[in-house]
């Protein structure tokens, strides 16, 4: 298959798995606000939380896989607006963002300071991150200038460029990998500290966001 072909392969899979999963996630939506708020239904809380969490790895995994093959369909999915792709954060939200849909003003003293914990390490986190990601595309550049540089023949220097591109790559889809880690340890950490009530409300703010990018 062409380099052309794959890549259309890939982004036709990839619409695949965001719509199953965007479809998924706007039923999760309607019964996180639907459901019942009185203390006697915690049981459904927990549970729905869950399920929101686990198609939350589930699409995380689903994507890792795919961008294993081509990190450009995880790092800007297809189809996006041009606002839609301003927002991105290497393939999805802003860690930092989800943070920011904490009820503050519902949070005890205990959970506030936790909160702002958690939020302290995810900025060094976020950080950490981008850093890695400018180091990425700087060294596959400079690689990328000089593979040739010692290749005898245009079929040599090809195949360095190949190479250096390959690398390149790798290291993206290991990026791609982390932020999508990151995302996923904001979620859990948040949730950790919420009531499962609170819980509920964060998830349905969180949902609310994932799609709206993918409506914008």
């Amino acid at each position: 298959m062409t380099r052309t072909g794959a890549f259309g392969a890939e982004v036709a899979a990839f619409q695949v798995i965001l719509r199953t999963w965007l479809q998924l996630m706007q039923s999760v939506r309607d019964r996180l606000v639907d459901v019942p708020r009185e203390p006697l239904h915690e049981a459904e809380h927990r549970a729905y939380v869950a399920e929101a969490m686990d198609h939350h790895v589930s699409y995380f995994l689903a994507k890792s896989i795919l961008a294993l093959r081509d990190p450009a369909v995880a790092l800007c999915p297809p189809r996006l607006s041009l606002l839609a792709k301003a927002l991105l954060w290497i393939g999805g939200w802003q860690p930092t963002a989800a943070l920011r849909l904490v009820p503050a003003g519902a949070l005890s003293a205990e959970q506030a300071s936790s909160l702002e914990a958690i939020r302290a390490v995810t900025r060094a986190a976020v950080a950490a991150v981008e850093k890695e990601m400018r180091r990425v595309q700087n060294d596959g550049l400079v690689r990328f200038m000089l593979a040739g540089r010692a290749a005898a023949s245009a079929a040599a220097v090809a195949a360095a460029e190949k190479a250096a591109i390959g690398r390149m790559v790798a290291r993206q889809w290991s990026v791609s990998v982390v932020a999508d880690s990151l995302r996923m340890e904001v979620l859990r950490r948040v949730v950790a500290l919420l009531s499962p009530l609170q819980a509920v409300d964060f998830l349905a703010d969180v949902v609310r966001m994932e799609i709206s990018m993918h409506q914008m």
